[in-house]
């Protein structure tokens, strides 16, 4: 076991489940309202309050918009919000990845709420779209740069595409995609989504 391995906290090590529920309490929605208004499924929901499983970084995406929360909520940060002049700097030694439903990933900037944009970076491993739970769409906007490695994006509407090291794209956000790995190595991308809160609601 490497390193970066070790030190892998995993859904349960952050309670996102308990979140999840105190927050959709705290808007007096019930489990199939917020399955209604953000189109996954009820089943789904109550295994993610229950930690009974992983919730992908596409879903808490959609359900901090719906919930009106910054998704550093869901990470236990204790996060200040955007204000002139203000900075944020993610050092590569406080870095915790978290293992999610599809892809490892290092949430940056953790430290400022309300962010129009939100950086991470993903190490993908899986290699199939069956893996990874099909595709899957957020609101806003997305860029996407590959650090290493070799990615295969699959969206709607357009052939897999294959981007290898230094390639990038950017794209509509709500087009379902899903990434996986391009060979026997993981790959290290950096990705940027934009906040798009008055498109949640209609987010599959």
């Amino acid at each position: 076991m490497t390193k970066r391995q070790e030190k892998r906290p995993v859904f349960q090590d952050l309670h996102i489940g308990s979140k999840l529920k105190a927050f959709r309490r705290a808007k007096s929605l019930s489990l199939s309202e917020l399955a209604k208004l953000t189109n996954i499924s009820e089943a789904t929901l109550s295994r993610v309050e229950n930690e009974q499983t992983p919730v992908s970084a596409h879903n808490l995406y959609i359900l901090s918009q719906v919930l009106g929360v910054d998704i550093t909520a869901f990470l236990g940060e204790s996060a200040n919000p955007i204000r002139n002049g203000v900075r944020s700097i993610s050092r590569k030694s406080d870095q915790s990845p978290v293992e999610t439903a599809r892809y490892l990933t290092d949430v940056l900037c953790t430290d400022l709420a309300n962010k129009k944009m939100h950086p991470a970076v993903n190490t993908v491993e899986k290699r199939s779209v069956a893996e990874v739970g099909g595709l899957a769409s957020h609101p806003g906007e997305e860029f996407l740069y590959v650090v290493s490695g070799k990615l295969v994006l699959h969206t709607d509407f357009y052939a897999p595409l294959l981007l290898e090291e230094g390639d990038s794209i950017y794209f509509d956000g709500t087009m379902a995609h899903a990434y996986i790995s391009g060979s026997d190595e993981p790959a290290r991308i950096l990705v940027i989504t934009t906040v798009d809160s008055a498109a949640s609601k209609d987010v599959r």
